[in-house]
């Protein structure tokens, strides 16, 4: 682990304020070369899913397969209208007799309401605890050490958690290839110094070098300007393991499976680099004068510039160049995502 670097905080570049951009400062991506950082995910809410009917609920709504997780899952799913469209992606965990989603704050009230129209007769009660608890991101190399010296049990593969104190959760997230290591840690509000106290030499940088790892990783996430607009497919949500084909019913599966078995699937998420970026969340194509996808997620890149996640159709990286916010935006570098696009019904 290295030591925590003193340079002055540069001026990150300038970007709009919507909540799924953002921007960490030069001295911050520093102390990530250096070893590994922590921020706090005040961005992120937890809602809580308590009773005998919590699983089977939730596996009547989402898109994942909620009944085979395992106390160790850390689970990525997608919830959709009727029409197939994600309103939301999360990441769920079981929690004694229920389970436990953390997602964006600013869908989390609205997604919390659209479930709570689904209970009916169902023994669940839905909730948010998010003023109970801390979600801290742990990036960089030499973080599962850091936690080992915490006293902490890091999961061996991602997708993985594990209970440290009761109630306390570390879990094992994919990385991409620019920052080697990725893990959460869930505790309690009432427990947060103590944790630091714990961590003494893994400095604090801002919330956006998290979510800059998180695109890195071509991790997607769902925001209240992004609602609507992206069936699971077009996300890549099959291919990291948030949609199963094999469950019973859920909304919008009938458009799910048969964009998926129908041979459909003409738009994919996308890893990019800009060296700068329009204001509007739109994708250009130099062919066309109409927009042709979505910016998924941007974050400033530690060398300058911005990396960047994006929806459009496939073949419209195989000619020509994608320009992010508007069309006379320099144009996209593609980059290789950090997994490869499958079938996972082949």
């Amino acid at each position: 682990m290295g030591a925590e670097v003193t340079i002055p905080l540069a001026a990150p570049p300038s970007l709009p304020p919507p909540a799924n951009r953002w921007a960490a400062g030069s001295a911050d991506f520093a102390r990530l070369r250096c070893g590994p950082v922590w921020s706090r995910l005040a961005d992120l809410s937890v809602l809580e899913l308590e009773g005998p009917d919590a699983v089977t609920f939730l596996q009547s709504q989402s898109t994942a397969d909620i009944a085979a997780m395992s106390p160790t899952s850390w689970q990525l799913g997608g919830y959709c209208t009727a029409k197939g469209r994600l309103l939301a992606i999360f990441q769920a965990w079981r929690w004694q007799s229920g389970l436990r989603l953390l997602l964006p704050s600013d869908i989390a009230q609205a997604t919390l309401r659209r479930l709570s129209m689904f209970v009916l007769r169902s023994k669940v009660r839905l909730s948010d605890v998010s003023a109970s608890w801390v979600a801290l991101g742990i990036c960089g190399p030499g973080s599962a050490q850091a936690l080992t010296h915490a006293g902490v049990a890091v999961p061996d593969q991602a997708w993985q958690c594990r209970e440290i104190e009761p109630d306390e959760r570390i879990a094992h997230l994919p990385s991409g290839s620019s920052c080697p290591e990725r893990l959460l840690l869930l505790v309690p509000a009432a427990r947060l110094d103590t944790w630091l106290q714990r961590l003494p030499s893994v400095p604090q940088v801002d919330t956006g070098l998290w979510w800059w790892s998180q695109i890195d990783a071509a991790i997607p996430a769902i925001f209240d300007t992004t609602r609507e607009l992206f069936v699971p497919q077009a996300l890549n949500l099959e291919v990291l393991g948030a949609v199963s084909f094999r469950k019973g019913c859920y909304p919008g599966q009938e458009v799910v499976a048969r964009s998926q078995y129908l041979g459909k699937l003409r738009r994919r998420l996308g890893l990019a680099h800009a060296s700068g970026l329009g204001p509007a969340p739109d994708l250009f194509h130099s062919s066309q004068a109409s927009p042709v996808g979505r910016v998924v997620m941007a974050a400033a890149a530690p060398d300058g510039g911005f990396d960047l996640l994006y929806e459009c159709p496939t073949e419209l990286t195989e000619h020509g160049s994608l320009h992010a916010g508007e069309r006379d935006a320099p144009p996209l570098a593609l980059r290789a995502l950090p997994y490869r696009i499958f079938d996972p019904t082949a």
